[in-house]
């Protein structure tokens, strides 16, 4: 008997111990890819759409791969999907039930169908604590996150400094990432504008939905807001709205902005204009940056100083931002097994390590707050950061954003080029987007 109680005693021992192991081990491999087990051996095939970023693709791989040689089991295929008309493959994709598992790409593009059961709530797997409270509140809909942030950026205005400094201009420009007033916006503007040389302040353009972002930004520094705080209702056609729109008309008059500004889209504008030296001022990021000096390296353009500065306000004490952003999400696609891996594949891709690996990408400032912390004061990416505290909401949870987004820059094509009064066009617009709200929220 006592024999009996001895190997007994023995096997709780040997069971007790590789409890023991095991929980160890799972704290050593925290955050990291999920080792498949006997009960998860299913062979599983994922499919992860990314966004066209050339310099995060390396990152890409490598958490694909990571993630692959952990769980054997698991397949991820790999799609690259440009941004071009992404909102459309969206729509395609959810509304034939052909979404994929896991998509890679920008906060604005899949939020509002949260509201419609087609995202799944990433609230268990994402530490919220190394996250800004305004980073996660720009992917949440209904105080549940549904898109786990891995780069974040700001808008802002990007200055060609050569162009400011022949003129003698530099110190018109806000120092030090200060506020400045609309006034001495005008008047930089000015300063650098020669038609002669086909030179202007500000690279002003309403073509397309591309960069329309800018546009709200200016409009909100005179106090407007596009929708209401829960994203219910289109507020733009307020008279801080009609103000600020009235503002871009008179940048038109006053010749501060390219011919034509009302029909150029956000790729000219860029990539030739502000490129090419011939914008003092356009809106943009450090997103941007790759394009630019691609640009310089190659001789396509010459080389020039760049630097961002904040949006300015009417009064100069504030400013005005997007937080632009890329994460990771997940479709409600109903299969049980695929979502289970999805989820445990978004967590791999997010973890401290992967998201180590971006804060090189020249485009990317990474969402953990502990990762930002590494950035070089005076540096671009700082700059961007300083950025982050005048973000506002630009409605991305609203019910039917893209359509409303769409909406929105005939309607200042007509103010800018006087076919409508500016009251007349966001009247329209805010008409527009509450019935696109309306529809789209039943």
């Amino acid at each position: 008997m006592k024999k009996l109680a001895i190997t007994l005693l023995s096997s709780a021992i040997v069971v007790t111990a590789a409890a023991g192991c095991a929980k160890t081990d799972e704290k050593k491999n925290a955050g990291n890819a999920p080792a498949a087990t006997a009960a998860s051996k299913e062979k599983v095939e994922l499919t992860w759409w990314v966004d066209a970023r050339g310099d995060v693709k390396q990152v890409y791989d490598d958490i694909k791969a990571g993630f692959e040689q952990a769980n054997p089991n698991v397949k991820i295929n790999m799609v690259v999907t440009p941004d071009d008309k992404i909102n459309e493959r969206i729509s395609v994709a959810a509304n034939t039930n052909e979404v994929p598992d896991i998509q890679q790409g920008s906060f604005f593009w899949p939020l509002s169908y949260a509201k419609k059961g087609l995202l799944v709530p990433l609230d268990d797997i994402i530490d919220k604590q190394d996250f800004e409270e305004k980073t996660l509140k720009s992917v949440s809909v209904d105080n549940k996150v549904y898109i786990y942030p891995n780069s974040t950026v700001a808008i802002g205005l990007l200055v060609n400094k050569d162009l400011f400094k022949a003129k003698g201009a530099l110190d018109l420009l806000p120092q030090n990432m200060q506020p400045w007033s609309t006034d001495q916006f005008l008047k930089a503007a000015k300063a650098v504008t020669d038609p002669s040389k086909q030179t202007y302040g500000y690279g002003l353009y309403a073509g397309d939905s591309g960069g329309d972002q800018g546009t709200h930004s200016i409009l909100w520094g005179f106090g407007a807001k596009t929708f209401n705080e829960d994203d219910t209702k289109a507020t733009l056609n307020s008279p801080e709205g009609v103000k600020g729109l009235e503002f871009l008309t008179k940048l038109v008059d006053e010749g501060v902005v390219p011919p034509g500004a009302a029909g150029l889209k956000a790729t000219a504008v860029f990539n030739d204009m502000f490129v090419q030296g011939k914008l003092g001022m356009a809106f943009g990021n450090i997103g941007n940056l790759p394009t630019l000096n691609k640009a310089f390296a190659e001789g396509n353009a010459k080389k020039f100083d760049v630097d961002i500065v904040p949006f300015p306000s009417v009064d100069g004490k504030s400013s005005n931002t997007v937080l632009f952003g890329y994460g990771t999400w997940m479709w409600n696609t109903k299969n049980e097994v695929k979502m289970k891996w999805a989820k445990e594949f978004v967590k791999y891709a997010n973890n401290p390590e992967n998201m180590a690996k971006m804060t090189q990408a020249e485009s990317v400032i990474v969402a953990r707050k502990s990762l930002a912390k590494s950035y070089e004061a005076g540096t671009m990416k700082s700059k961007t950061i300083e950025l982050f505290k005048y973000a506002g909401d630009i409605g991305v949870s609203a019910p039917g954003y893209p359509q409303t987004r769409a909406a929105f820059y005939p309607e200042v094509q007509a103010a800018l080029t006087k076919a409508k009064t500016a009251q007349q066009a966001l009247d329209d617009w805010v008409k527009k987007s509450n019935d696109i709200i309306a529809a789209s929220s039943k």
